[in-house]
């Protein structure tokens, strides 16, 4: 099971260092994959590695955490965020809270239990995400030969791989001409294509049923480059994945 990717930043040394010593991450299968001193390299890093969590210091240095906290919401909405604080900084805070962010503590008054209790209401709702991740992609084939039924499981099964037309052929007990043959005859399409559309279909379905981040949807399709992921996307849609999120929410909000 990938560990959950979290992200400090903070001006202050001795809280970055003091929050990657004294927690322990394992416990709710996190991992700290960088910290750093102020929004403008969280956000370099928070594009390098999408982190699923970002603790962050609200006043800092070049980019604050309010604006490094827009960014990311605006960019990856299922991102948690925990807001750092002193006593004088509330005013920051509830604008966060605004913005999206699950909660803050107070850095003057910290408490470990309350923190623990963010990690682990961030641990569940992330493994929830990636449940439904996970969960089986289906399209009818109730009329189709027995052959291009296994092949088409085999296809759902591995979205995120590969997939050779010689390996799925092979797999089904037939050569690779006959495969290809028979499965367009079937399908109404070539193999390749068929993919293409299965992979487009699970995308748009994640994107509009979880709060997934985009890199996690790309993932899920077998592109482990988001931005590869949301060109080929718009070239097929007219939309980002994002912009695509957004016009099904408002859609389904119309239809309530």
């Amino acid at each position: 099971m990938n560990p959950i990717k979290v992200l400090i930043a903070d001006d202050e040394t001795i809280v970055r260092t003091g929050l990657k010593a004294t927690i322990n991450w394992e416990k709710y299968n996190m991992e700290v994959i960088a910290d750093v001193p102020n929004g403008e390299k969280g956000w370099h890093e928070f594009l390098t590695h999408s982190p699923d969590v970002i603790i962050t210091d609200i006043v800092m240095p070049v980019v604050g955490g309010i604006e490094f906290a827009n960014r990311i919401k605006e960019h990856s909405p299922a991102t948690k965020i925990l807001l750092l604080s002193c006593h004088q900084d509330f005013e920051y805070a509830q604008e966060g809270m605004r913005l999206g962010a699950s909660g803050y503590l107070v850095k003057t008054s910290f408490n470990e239990e309350e923190l623990a209790g963010f990690l682990r209401n961030f641990q569940e709702e992330i493994m929830e995400e990636r449940g439904k991740l996970a969960g089986e992609f289906q399209i009818s084939t109730d009329h189709w030969p027995a052959p291009m039924k296994a092949a088409v499981k085999y296809i759902i099964e591995h979205l995120s791989t590969p997939i050779l037309v010689s390996e799925v052929a092979e797999i089904v007990g037939l050569s690779r001409s006959h495969f290809s043959t028979l499965f367009k005859k079937t399908a109404g399409e070539s193999f390749h294509a068929f993919i293409d559309r299965m992979k487009m279909d699970r995308a748009m379905e994640l994107l509009e049923l979880t709060q997934a981040p985009i890199q996690d949807v790309a993932e899920q399709i077998g592109m482990m480059d988001s931005k590869y992921f949301s060109k080929w996307f718009k070239k097929t849609t007219g939309f980002t994945p994002t912009e695509y999120r957004l016009k099904q929410k408002d859609t389904n909000m119309q239809t309530k």
